[in-house]
């Protein structure tokens, strides 16, 4: 153990037997004070979860007195490793616990020790509620889901400090999402190496993949996909470049590319703080899966999994949005599927993209399956149009694509509210997803396999699927509304890490530039 963790142990004992209450404080006192105005000015977040706390408990302590020390020891170091479980000890009473710990003598009168009981259960109620919840919600542009509380962490708090099970609750609240265990052991893992004392953050200069390039042993260690900084020969050093390209989304060949060197040489610093935000992200989802599907499409990513309690239920590929056109992060429900769905050219896209060539040939209309409607509606003939006269600041016609094989959307559309007309849909144009950079729509989610996530939204009507895959593309077949039987929730984030579907840890590239710390 180095100095600096002794140290940290002595100021935690120290702590322990500073914070123990002479006077032993009755249950009517700890309802008063907790009732006091004193209590409700105080820098206390969690208040009405404290008296739901104290009242399961009738209003006996949990932290201050001497029959109290074993679980303050355990939620006292549970504060202080938070940082390894991707969470912010300063964000539990931090001022307050430190001020503590530097008067030792601190606890003079019978209100010191209440104060300090609540102000410990506050830090308690909150470093829990982050196991559970986390401490970031997903930033979303639109959401329009009621967030389920699948647990309540004063009354679970409460009864394993009676039941003697404090030790156990951590493991009890962290969410059994496939990622969650990954990302924790990487994260503590970073944190172990941040905080020897040697460590500096390393960069890569040579190509060279021999036993000579040092920064690259190094570089491989502190990411922990060699077992220490020594060199290895140069056949293992391939495998483990590899696996790192892996890891960031790249080809793996085994060559130190530039682009490899470019991901490898990203501060450990940054990598760990990808890890800190996916896995509260995913703690936040977790409740969320439970007893339904979710549909989850991460864009940094270009990827959507279906959750379902703590399983992934199906996943696949996704093409998404440009950088100039962004796929945005929101939060909606599925409404309906729509099998072979007309598609309504956004007005950007047909005055900036499809009039051009349509001045140049109106027949291109009729060549990609188009009709011209009005504003009431009518189907329109395109050679009666002024094409000439109409720009982007006067189109007074909706142009829409009709079903057939080479509509944009394919044979199947999910429906689900938000503010920017997006939707899941699928394609006609099958290669792109080959590619491991998918980012070439105006915004909207085109999904590799439509047909088995509209099984599952349409489970008790799955011979319309069945059906429209025997059918095949119709030309000028009218579009098909069905309800849907599972009203799944989707949720578009931008997370920047996560697994695949063998556990394997991703590293995903800032497309859009949503992260200025990525940038340094």
């Amino acid at each position: 153990m180095n100095s600096a963790k002794k140290n940290k142990v002595a100021i935690l004992v120290s702590l322990l037997y500073s914070l123990t209450a002479s006077a032993q404080i009755t249950p009517v006192q700890l309802k008063e004070f907790i009732a006091d105005k004193y209590i409700t000015t105080a820098d206390i977040k969690y208040l009405t979860e404290i008296k739901e706390f104290y009242a399961r408990l009738n209003y006996k302590t949990a932290w201050v007195q001497k029959d109290n020390v074993a679980d303050r020891e355990i939620i006292l170091t549970n504060l202080q490793l938070s940082a390894g479980l991707g969470l912010q000890e300063k964000d539990y009473q931090f001022r307050y616990i430190q001020w503590l710990r530097n008067n030792t003598n601190s606890l003079q009168s019978t209100t010191d020790s209440l104060e300090a009981e609540i102000r410990i259960t506050d830090a308690a109620i909150h470093f829990y509620n982050d196991i559970a919840y986390g401490n970031a919600k997903p930033a979303l542009g639109y959401n329009g889901l009621d967030y389920p509380k699948c647990r309540n962490i004063p009354v679970l708090l409460a009864d394993y400090i009676s039941q003697n099970l404090l030790a156990l609750l951590t493991a009890k609240l962290s969410p059994a999402l496939p990622e969650i265990t990954i990302l924790e052991n990487k994260i503590k893992w970073f944190n172990t190496i941040i905080n020897e004392l040697n460590f500096k953050e390393t960069i890569i200069t040579s190509n060279n993949v021999n036993e000579a390039n040092q920064p690259l042993h190094i570089k491989l260690y502190q990411l922990g996909l060699i077992d220490s900084a020594k060199n290895i020969p140069a056949n293992l050093l391939n495998q483990k470049i590899k696996e790192a390209q892996l890891q960031f989304g790249l080809l793996a060949d085994g060559t130190l590319r530039s682009t490899t060197i470019r991901q490898l040489n990203v501060p450990l610093s940054v990598r760990l703080k990808q890890l800190n935000i996916a896995i509260n992200y995913y703690r936040w989802l977790y409740c969320l899966a439970q007893n339904q599907s979710v549909i989850v499409v991460n864009i940094p990513a270009a990827y959507l999994k279906v959750y379902r309690n703590d399983k992934v239920v199906l996943e696949m590929r996704v093409i998404l949005g440009k950088p100039s056109t962004p796929t945005p992060a929101l939060a909606s429900t599925v409404t309906e599927v729509i099998l072979y769905p007309y598609w309504h050219v956004p007005y950007s896209i047909a005055t900036k993209e499809l009039l051009p060539a349509i001045r140049r040939n109106p027949g291109y209309i009729d060549a990609g399956n188009y009709q011209v409607l009005n504003k009431s509606g009518e189907i329109m003939d395109p050679y009666a149009i002024n094409w000439q006269s109409l720009s982007t600041k006067y189109f007074p016609y909706t142009i829409r694509q009709s079903t057939g094989c080479d509509n944009a959307l394919g044979l199947l559309k999910l429906n689900f509210y938000n503010p920017f007309g997006v939707y899941l849909h699928d394609t006609p144009n099958k290669t792109l997803f080959m590619l491991g950079k998918r980012y070439y729509s105006h915004g909207c989610m085109r999904m590799e396999d439509p047909m088995k996530l509209g099984h599952l939204i349409l489970k008790n009507n799955s011979i319309a699927i069945d059906t429209l895959e025997q059918k095949g593309c119709l030309i000028n077949q009218s579009p098909v509304t069905v309800k849907a039987n599972d009203r799944m929730p989707v949720v578009v984030w931008y997370n920047p890490a996560g697994i695949d579907s063998t556990g394997r840890l991703l590293f995903y590239e800032d497309i859009y530039g949503k992260f200025d710390w990525m940038k340094k």
